[in-house]
């Protein structure tokens, strides 16, 4: 399956030499034809691909259209050209997974998943991974804010240690803006926690993220 955001001229002879080449490619030395699989190839386009036909889908298998015949299927070649979709739903399933393709917001998603319960479940889905990538950019904020901390803690002690008394008491003070900082990460944090409970995630999933114990989540949560 490939996803061509543009066409060129030689986009229909690159997709046969990758299909022909996924067909030789399953035959070793002594290999047996009948042990060749059927290669599928799904090709989605912005732009139209069959510029000579109005469909927005077609499959193509070698064929004689003057008999009628079908030589063989062992390549199967389907193009989706969302650019040709109609405004309004032709009543297939393919329509539908096209759209929720195709779809530029939360509102046309929606309206995909109201009429197709496979869709719908897809949208669940995305949702869930676009859940989890935000928590993942949460998780890498706080680990990058924690070693910030750090490194400037361990730079104010090796400084009282070489500069004596006076450099010391700098160091106190350094320290008590680390304290300041750490307890401003503790409130991000918990408004982190609030977001991701609002968005329905495991609490074993925020507490990797935030840092939080389990106990000041469920505080939280009270």
């Amino acid at each position: 399956m490939g996803l061509q955001l543009r066409v060129s001229p030689e986009t229909r002879e690159r997709i046969v030499f990758y299909d022909a080449k996924l067909i030789t490619e399953q035959l070793g030395s002594g290999g047996k034809y009948n042990a060749i699989q059927k290669v599928i190839s799904i090709v989605i386009t912005e732009e139209n691909l069959i510029p000579v036909s109005p469909r927005y889908h077609h499959r193509f298998i070698f064929y004689d259209p003057d008999a009628g015949v079908v030589f063989s299927d062992i390549i199967e070649i389907h193009t989706l050209e969302l650019g040709k979709l109609p405004a309004g739903t032709d009543g297939t399933e393919l329509y539908d997974w096209a759209k929720f393709i195709d779809a530029e917001n939360e509102e046309e998603l929606i309206m995909v998943a109201e009429r197709n319960p496979q869709v719908q479940k897809a949208v669940v889905k995305l949702r869930e991974l676009s859940a989890d990538e935000r928590a993942r950019d949460l998780y890498e904020r706080r680990e990058k804010a924690l070693r910030d901390i750090d490194s400037r803690e361990r730079h104010a002690r090796a400084e009282g240690k070489a500069e004596g008394k006076a450099e010391g008491k700098a160091e106190g003070k350094a320290e008590g803006k680390a304290e300041g900082k750490a307890e401003g990460e503790k409130s991000k944090a918990l408004d982190i926690a609030s977001n991701l409970f609002s968005i329905n995630l495991p609490v074993d999933t925020i507490v990797t993220v935030t840092g939080l114990t389990r106990e000041q989540l469920e505080n939280l949560r009270a």
